[in-house]
């Protein structure tokens, strides 16, 4: 099989490895330069590499090598060490261990280091097991068959990221106010760039480690997070730990983070730790925490000043309640075995806890709404019909399972539907409703009649009222809503949302005008006819509706809701009873009321539809009108909780796949909803949602209809619960291909959208480096690439490289200059590898991690296939 004239290359290690190792180096840059290196990492593993695959067995005084030249079970004195194992590797496992730790045992190295062809070990010198490896550095090689007679000369290109390149985020919760901000940053190593997301309601000043880093205007809305670069004053911060505050008074953060990339990354001891974000001004904090693996012990610092009672909820536990009037600054340390008789620690295992801290006397928005909300009934003789036609219906009351059959009347259900209303409002607290229910009397001078009741919290007194109602005459519409602009500008006040329901069965035949049509939009407020309406002629005719010159009457209905919403900024709703869609003149008047108020237009004939019409007007008044998580404190108060308050996990964490770590940000495509990819030769070493839920609480999420959080496990008052930003998704329920659904709401009861604005942001373990097959060149080119948020940069690979050649990796468009260049195809396959949906765009921006190109000279060994050789070393 071998000719006796077959080249031999080999390698010796004698007791003094070291000094040898230095000059063997040295000469092998002289003697041996056909092997191209675009990146040196100078490193034991790649050393060895070289060295291994570069020096000959034939110019060692190895015993155990001379032996085997003797026992001619060594015929080719030219082949190289790396060589050599290789053709044993084939032929004979045992002798190939033997050869490489003959040559290998002498080294003293201080690292863990090992010897693999494919996947086995061939050879081990080592305190730690590689199993428990925490950081791995790897050198590869690649040795190929040869041709009987002579050697095949080729190339293979590899391109791979650096291990020595990490990714982090610091997160805000999903709300941290109120005052000054601050955020512990730590990493070790050379910070390389720093960006910022956060929604922020107040334009402010960044300090880093004390100095200032400049001036940053307000994001648009409280779902709408803007982006900061901070890339100008990245010389502020340093190795180890810092803090970054956001300075402004009164401001809050409703939810972001704080994304840095380093290189030359530190071993540091990994402290498994919540830290709370510092807060100067008042201590009002919705968060969470994740623990990945069994909860065995917690311990808990708070480092504050306050002269107030500060309290801390774990879930829906309260695990700190004290004053320190009178102390000023202070630190609490509450211990594991305090902390386990409170809290249930199995139920904690790989579960995202909401965390709430703050103040008992903090005066919040959160702990009462501020609505005022007027629910305008039609009670003209036509509400006896049934639903469906008119003609005559049953009475039935609320409790009655044939409530919303066709048969019933309209005004029943029209009662029972306004008290749903009033209970769902006066559920929150420091809301308040009022009543306007309109019929006319159609006896001469025709002037329309209301019913009104002024704002109140007392649900009974007004379900009694509504209980009242009795229809009669006719419909002026535009005097109900009057008199709702009535009781607004009397009883409320600019502070407090207003809002109007206004419902009708049919068409307004009375105007609000003593003559004409101008007297809504006159604004002439001392003029009874406002609100009080006036009969306009509205019968006896035939237009659509049998009905003639109802115009006027509509137009002062429109006329009055845009009066209400330009003077007052209310709010006005509309619900079509019954038939009211077929009559166009009907349904033009209730879409005209809606749009000039500012709000929603709904109709229908079916009851259960009436019924989710008024439960989603009255949700979203709620969420129109709450602030919940908003601090208002009283004049002069001021507290602090310093940003080295923590709490501090002992757990059993699960170990983590070895590959290279690469961070991935997938932005929802659409308020409810957001996908994400893993791809088969990739595993998941974490994933979260970060949730952008403003006012709101994040409620309820999924991944693959799965849900794995649901703050309502936690209790019903949502209010003394926290509000994680970042919720993490269990690593057993994450597939492939991944769907996740997010719910907000502000109660049990209450579900809203989220944001477009949520993400999925995941890490990702890979070897991310790839090979090229043998070839001809290994020269590269010069890449045009575009990245998953549609930039586009030109980079040079390798780094050195000067000729003319375009390659390209875009959308629809994936194309190496030199179809035989083994740089080009192994980046090719790199940036697919980074591509995780295939669709021309690199998910991560090349220059925020370290890439790193090489060629080798391919020399033969004795097998006609490529192996992969690594030298791999770890702690």
């Amino acid at each position: 099989m071998y000719g006796k004239n077959e080249v031999k290359k080999g390698v010796f290690f004698s007791l003094d490895a070291l000094i040898a190792l230095i000059i063997i180096l040295i000469t092998m840059i002289i003697v041996y330069p056909n092997i191209e290196n675009f990146k040196s990492e100078n490193r034991v593993h790649s050393d060895i590499t070289n060295v291994l695959s570069n020096l000959k067995i034939g110019e060692t005084n190895n015993t155990f090598v001379k032996n085997l030249i003797y026992e001619n079970k060594i015929s080719d004195l030219n082949k190289s060490v790396l060589e050599q194992i290789g053709e044993f590797y084939v032929e004979n496992i045992t002798l190939a261990k033997d050869l490489a730790s003959s040559v290998l045992s002498d080294i003293e190295s201080k690292e863990n280091f090992g010897l693999w062809y494919g996947n086995t070990p061939i050879f081990l010198k080592n305190l730690s097991s590689f199993e428990n490896a925490k950081n791995v550095r790897v050198d590869k090689q690649i040795i190929s068959g040869i041709k009987e007679g002579s050697s095949v000369k080729g190339y293979s290109g590899r391109a791979f990221l650096s291990s020595d390149f990490q990714t982090k985020y610091f997160y805000f919760g999903g709300y941290s106010g109120d005052g000054n901000i601050s955020i512990k940053i730590d990493y070790f190593g050379d910070l390389e760039d720093v960006k910022m997301e956060i929604a922020v309601n107040k334009d402010f000043d960044i300090y880093i480690n004390d100095l200032f880093s400049g001036h940053y205007t307000n994001s648009s809305s409280q779902f709408i997070p803007a982006k900061y670069d901070l890339n100008a004053y990245r010389t502020n911060f340093h190795s180890g730990e810092n803090i970054l505050k956001i300075s402004e008074k009164d401001l809050f953060i409703a939810g972001g983070y704080i994304k840095i990339s380093y290189s030359n990354v530190s071993a540091f001891n990994d402290v498994k730790r919540y830290y709370f974000p510092g807060v100067e001004g008042i201590i009002n904090i919705y968060d969470g925490f994740y623990i990945p693996g069994n909860l065995n012990e917690m311990n808990i610092l708070l480092h504050y000043n306050s002269n107030y009672s500060v309290f801390l909820n774990i879930g829906n536990v309260t695990v700190f309640n004290e004053s320190s009037a009178g102390i000023g600054e202070t630190s609490r340390y509450l211990n594991n075995t305090e902390l386990s008789s409170k809290l249930n620690y199995s139920s904690m295992t790989k579960k995202t806890i909401p965390l709430r801290i703050g103040l008992n006397e903090l005066k919040s928005v959160g702990e009462k709404g501020n609505a005022d909300v007027i629910i305008i009934t039609d009670i003209s003789g036509s509400m006896e019909y049934r639903l469906n036609s008119d003609s005559i219906g049953i009475a039935r009351n609320c409790s009655d399972p044939q409530l919303y059959d066709s048969s019933t009347k309209r005004i029943s259900i029209a009662k029972c539907l306004d008290k749903m209303v009033v209970d769902i409002i006066l559920n929150v607290s420091g809301n308040r409703v009022g009543l306007s229910a309109f019929y006319g009397d159609n006896s001469y001078p025709y002037k329309g009649r209301v019913y009104e009741e002024g704002l109140t919290n007392n649900s009974q007194y007004l379900k009694s009222k509504i209980d009242q109602y009795v229809p009669q005459d006719g419909t002026p519409i535009c005097a109900a809503i009057n008199d709702a602009y009535k009781i607004l500008s009397e009883q409320s006040n600019p502070n407090r949302t207003k809002f109007v329901i206004v419902m009708s069965d049919g068409i307004p035949t009375h105007t609000c005008a003593s003559s004409g049509c101008e007297g809504t939009r006159t604004g002439l407020q001392s003029d009874e006819a406002l609100w009080l309406g006036y009969g306009a002629g509205c019968y006896g005719g035939s237009d659509d509706c049998n009905v003639n010159d109802c115009n006027c009457a509509s137009q002062n209905a429109n006329w009055s809701s845009c009066r209400l919403h330009n003077g007052l900024n209310a709010t006005v709703y509309s619900v079509g009873f019954g038939p009211v869609s077929s009559c166009n003149m009907a349904n033009k008047t209730l879409k005209n009321i809606a749009n000039c108020g500012n709000g929603k237009y709904y109709s229908s004939d079916n009851a259960t539809l009436l019924e989710d019409f008024y439960r989603l007007i009255s949700y979203e008044i709620l969420e129109l009108s709450y602030s919940e998580q908003i601090s208002k404190a009283s004049s002069g108060l001021f507290t602090k909780i310093y940003p080295d308050s923590y709490i501090e996990f002992n757990y059993t964490s699960e170990q983590r796949p070895y590959g290279l770590l690469v961070s991935l940000e997938k932005k929802f495509s659409d308020k409810y909803s957001g996908t994400f990819d893993v791809p088969s030769d990739s595993r998941i070493a974490n994933a979260k949602v970060v949730s952008y839920s403003g006012p709101r609480w994040t409620k309820e999420i999924k991944i693959n209809n799965v849900t794995f959080y649901n703050l309502s496990l936690y209790g019903r008052n949502y209010k003394e619960l926290g509000d994680p930003y970042n919720i993490a998704i269990p690593e057993s329920l994450i597939q492939n291909l991944n769907n996740i659904t997010l719910i907000t709401g502000i109660s049990p009861e209450n579900s809203s959208e989220g944001s477009e604005n949520n993400k999925i942001i995941y890490t990702l373990v890979k070897n991310f480096s790839s090979y090229s097959s043998i070839q001809a060149h290994a020269s590269g080119c010069s890449w045009e690439i575009e990245f998953e948020d549609n930039t586009n940069y030109t980079l040079k690979i390798p780094k050195n490289y000067s000729g003319q050649s375009l390659c390209y990796y875009k959308e629809g468009k994936q194309e190496i200059g030199d179809e035989n260049d083994a740089i080009n195809i192994a980046v090719l396959n790199l940036f697919r590898s980074l591509d995780s949906d295939s669709n021309g765009k690199i998910d991560i921006k090349i220059n925020e991690q370290n890439l790193g190109v090489n060629s080798y000279e391919i020399v033969g060994v004795p097998y006609s296939w490529s192996t992969k050789v690594e030298i791999r070393t770890w702690d």
